[in-house]
């Protein structure tokens, strides 16, 4: 597998190498995802790609997308591919890619509240709110937070990600280098290829430990709803959502919720792409209807 398949089922993003051969933090940040240079809006570090959607959108026609841990807004770079009319606006988090220059955030309800400052400040009408195992969390708090504000959400999607009342996944932010990224692996987050490349690994490392810790320490009462549909699509061996904690998310909305199992482990989305992005484009095309909670697999049918 070569450097850019390693990029697209990690999501992160490797370094470019300089004319000498050497990798330099700048290259990190500028080579990571060059659209975000090239955005027309780009008011925010927060939604560096995005472009302004006005009321003729129509309602869930936005999808704001969260990265997984150490991931940026360049896993979701060849979503648009598979989402044909669907207006992806990838979040991008402090420390990487084009924010490469910046200190990874370790508080997740901070960051929750600066993206949705950042979403309320546009003109979308109602978007979908998706997340990718710890990006789920980080959509759920934003959820929570644009909510109070008064802004109407079409649905939430949490995928790879545990209901954050379930039992916890072993703490390993605070793991010594080796053991962590142990962990990493065995997820499925940090390929061989770029593995291999021992000053990238030294750079992302705060990184993916700050995002980690962040998620390790969230907290919100279990009594803290949102009012929008949440949509779960979790892997069928993925050990962070057996057990019944993806079905655990339907405590936390007060309206409809569905999970949808992909054969697939917590990486699902690489592993299996076609039956993924079929479940995306049926949450998104059901994404402001109610109902009761149910589960499925992929294909649609109810079990």
């Amino acid at each position: 597998m070569d450097r850019h398949a390693a990029e697209k089922r990690s999501g992160l993003m490797a370094p470019e190498s300089t004319t000498s051969g050497q990798t330099t933090p700048a290259s990190i940040a500028g080579g990571a995802m060059p659209d975000a240079r090239r955005s027309v809006a780009a008011p925010t570090p927060w939604l560096p790609v995005q472009r302004r959607a006005g009321a003729s959108a129509g309602p869930g026609t936005v999808l704001i997308c969260f990265p997984p841990a150490g991931a940026g807004a360049g896993f979701f770079r060849e979503w648009p591919a598979s989402l044909p009319g669907i207006r992806i606006v990838p979040v991008q988090l402090p420390g990487r890619e084009e924010r490469f220059g910046e200190r990874p955030e370790e508080d997740a309800a901070a960051i929750a509240r600066n993206i949705a400052a950042s979403i309320a400040a546009e003109d979308w009408d109602r978007p979908v709110l998706l997340g990718y195992s710890y990006g789920a969390l980080l959509a759920f708090e934003t959820a929570l937070r644009l909510e109070a504000d008064g802004i109407d959400i079409a649905g939430l999607v949490t995928m790879a990600r545990a209901a954050p009342q379930t039992a916890p996944q072993p703490t390993v932010a605070d793991l010594d280098d080796d053991a962590f990224l142990d962990y990493v692996r065995r997820l499925g987050g940090l390929p061989p290829e770029m593995d291999e490349v021992p000053e990238f690994v030294e750079l992302m490392l705060p990184v993916m430990r700050a995002d980690f810790r962040a998620n390790d320490l969230y907290a919100r009462a279990e009594s803290e709803r949102v009012r929008c549909p949440i949509h779960t699509i979790a892997g069928t061996t993925d050990a962070a959502t057996a057990n019944g904690r993806d079905t655990a998310w339907a405590e936390r909305t007060e309206a409809k919720h569905e999970v949808m199992r992909i054969d697939g482990g917590h990486f699902f989305i690489n592993e299996n792409p076609s039956a993924a992005f079929h479940q995306i484009r049926a949450v998104i095309s059901s994404a402001s209807l109610a109902g009761t909670s149910s589960v499925r697999r992929a294909g649609g049918s109810k079990v």
